[in-house]
């Protein structure tokens, strides 16, 4: 019997690189299937200063949000599990053909909160919550971790003292550096001068990066003081969902959770307003931002239509709308957008 033709999307599929790390004193890799984050975490000895500030550690960082000086923005964020659907329409809107395969796993995700936990304010979702503020501000994230693995908040971009850094470093972790179940723990972060921009938050706990390729990142933003906000901000991550976070049989390349047109963030504007885009990357991949119909301007006078990121790196830029339509904003790696990083910008 000869073989089975592939199709677009299998093939490209083919290319894919295995992701192979060492967690937990466990050798893990993409080619063994879903990664259980649960099980590995179990291996996890607790830091010393970990164990050693259980119960004191909420109000420790509460005694430093009181000597706050500046302006303080304060958000309420739980990281929680949550089915989430990939492709909700099964369709590629941009081939006009159906995607096949189911689509739905649990995912990591944060959740904004009401003051004090009070009461959920929407949604886990991901990206998680956009965390604002202005130059001058101090920003204090109330973190608590509702999923069974130590988790964290880990900031790029703002000023922040060693203990507020959100990151796991072994036996020399603070508190903040590991979140375990049921905690919380409060992140005080200041933005100084020279912090002004577009950045990103994500875990950075003993198992990093399995769960933010899970779903835990979120988008933060410093802008200037007193600096008026454009008419529009689209905030747009790309990343990809393989199957050893998923345990399903495709890999897709997504802009915010989400694959294939129609189904990422469909974006509108309208012609005369100030529209501000927001990228970031959040996978092992390289990608780029292309934006039918439209162009930029760096600070350099560097006119840009196609611009390349890696992991972890965020840019923005801004346009005075004048070119209606319906657009594409896109990755121009081919085998990204054919796997999903696509979406439309629409512009009446």
């Amino acid at each position: 019997m000869s073989p089975s033709p592939l199709d677009r999307r299998s093939f490209l599929g083919l290319t894919g690189a295995a992701f192979v790390c060492t967690l937990a004193g466990q050798r893990v890799s993409t080619e063994e299937g879903q990664i259980d984050v649960d099980r590995l975490a179990g291996g996890v000895e607790v830091p010393p200063r970990v164990a050693a500030a259980n119960g004191s550690a909420a109000s420790a960082s509460a005694a430093a949000v009181a000597t706050a000086s500046a302006q303080v923005r304060e958000y309420w964020i739980a990281a929680e599990q949550r089915p989430w659907n990939i492709v909700p329409t099964h369709r590629d809107q941009m081939m006009a053909e159906p995607v096949k395969g189911h689509s739905t796993f649990e995912a990591y995700a944060y959740r904004p909160y009401s003051p004090g936990f009070e009461a959920p304010l929407g949604p886990a979702t991901v990206p998680g919550p956009l965390i604002e503020a202005e130059v001058g501000d101090t920003v204090v994230v109330h973190f608590r971790n509702r999923l069974k693995a130590p988790v964290t908040v880990h900031p790029h971009g703002i000023f922040y003292s060693n203990e507020m850094d959100g990151a796991y470093k072994g036996k020399w972790t603070d508190p903040g550096g590991f979140v375990q179940h049921d905690r919380t723990f409060t992140y005080v972060w200041e933005c100084r001068e020279g912090t002004e921009g577009t950045w990103l938050y994500h875990d950075h706990g003993p198992m990093d990066p399995l769960p933010v390729f899970r779903g835990l990142f979120g988008p933060l933003l410093i802008r200037k003081a007193g600096e008026a906000a454009p008419n529009r901000d689209f905030f747009l991550a790309f990343h990809t969902w393989d199957p050893s976070t998923t345990g399903l049989r495709n890999t897709y390349y997504c802009v915010n959770g989400k694959a294939y047109a129609g189904n990422t963030p469909t974006l509108e504007a309208k012609v005369g307003e100030r529209v501000a885009f927001h990228v970031y990357g959040v996978d092992n991949f390289f990608h780029t931002f292309h934006l039918h119909g439209h162009r930029w301007t760096e600070p350099d006078g560097t006119i840009v239509d196609n611009r390349t990121f890696g992991p972890a790196d965020s840019f923005s830029f801004e346009i005075a709308e004048d070119n209606p339509g319906r657009w594409f904003y896109h990755c121009h790696v081919f085998q990204h957008l054919h796997q999903g990083m696509n979406g439309w910008y629409v512009v009446s």
